[in-house]
């Protein structure tokens, strides 16, 4: 039996591994600025970025998933990304390294594949398109470009470290509401009067954790692992969101570059107010780039098989229902 700490258990992608590793019969210790609340999960409260804390949490751990990390697409400062996600990161794998951890997984995001420019690529994109941080479409992807350079360069001086990037995570438990969460609450609610006309990534959240799992037992250092789903349009997975929660489908549609220049006046707003703006300008630009993933890698190497969008759809709705968040 291993012990395995979770940075940011009490996320929603966390909890899902958390209880994947617990399923295995694994010991799980989480570290998270609060408890994740899971029978059988020994809780550390602190942040990644104290030393001393992370220390304290891997002592005597067997192996590390290192989820931590500000996922909102917008936040008022945005030195916070750095401070958090590079520098947590940094800390975390350094401390591992440090204290002889046999094996570790970075979660990373897809959106580092996706950077700016005018050329369209018709083949599905890959691991091996490399971007530099400052090419990316906002801090929050640059932030996790130089979080995956961090557990490259710490891989290269012998961690068994490995990335994973997740695309958009679907399912039951999201509990503190992820940009896909709040997306499918209010399309489950029938409240989007009208979608972005985009094309999105969305994958089973239990599968991803699945694949997680899965790295930390043999993933190769320094290598990175796509952990998609379906390639969908807007439109259609709010149409079978929907059709789940027994609402009408939002119908209108809105063209990319209305909802660009709606989302640059409201980052303007938000910058003076301090309010999220309800369409971040970093994800409608990445919403608007219209790429296509493959996770070929992931499903050779590491076994993954993820779940039909579907039914994780499904399990969403109902989870949301059963806990009065429709």
């Amino acid at each position: 039996m291993r012990t395995v700490v979770i940075t940011g258990a009490a996320g929603f992608l966390g909890r899902h591994v958390a209880e994947a590793l617990l399923a295995r019969g694994e010991t799980v210790r989480s570290l998270d600025l609060v408890a994740p609340h899971l029978a059988g999960v020994e809780a550390i409260t602190g942040s990644v970025t104290d030393l001393a804390i992370v220390r304290e949490a891997l002592q005597g751990a067997d192996g590390l998933v290192h989820a931590a990390a500000i996922a909102d697409l917008w936040v008022r400062d945005s030195a916070r990304y750095e401070a958090v996600n590079v520098e947590g990161t940094r800390t975390v794998l350094n401390a591992a390294a440090e204290m002889g951890i046999a094996r570790a997984v970075h979660v990373s995001s897809y959106t580092t594949l996706v950077a700016g420019g005018t050329a369209e690529p018709t083949a599905p994109l890959t691991e091996d398109v490399v971007h530099p941080p400052e090419a990316m479409l906002g801090p929050y992807p640059a932030s996790k470009r130089r979080a995956e350079l961090v557990a490259e360069e710490m891989a290269a001086k012998g961690l068994a470290v490995s990335i994973v990037q997740p695309s958009a995570p679907i399912g039951p438990g999201d509990r503190n509401l992820t940009p896909p969460g709040r997306m499918l609450r209010d399309a489950a609610a029938g409240r989007l009067p009208a979608v972005l006309d985009c094309l999105m990534n969305v994958v089973d959240a239990a599968s991803v954790a699945a694949g997680i799992v899965a790295a930390l037992g043999r993933g190769a250092p320094g290598r990175r692992y796509l952990l998609t789903g379906e390639d969908i349009e807007m439109a259609e997975l709010a149409r079978r969101i929907a059709a789940a929660a027994g609402v009408k489908a939002p119908r209108a549609r809105v063209p990319g570059a209305v909802a660009l220049a709606a989302a640059r006046v409201e980052a303007g707003i938000a910058a003076i107010t301090g309010r999220p703006p309800q369409a971040p300008l970093t994800g409608v630009r990445l919403a608007l780039r219209r790429r296509r993933f493959s996770n070929a890698r992931a499903r050779e190497e590491l076994g993954f098989a993820p779940a039909p969008i579907d039914s994780a759809i499904a399990g969403a709705v109902a989870w949301l229902r059963e806990t009065g968040r429709l």
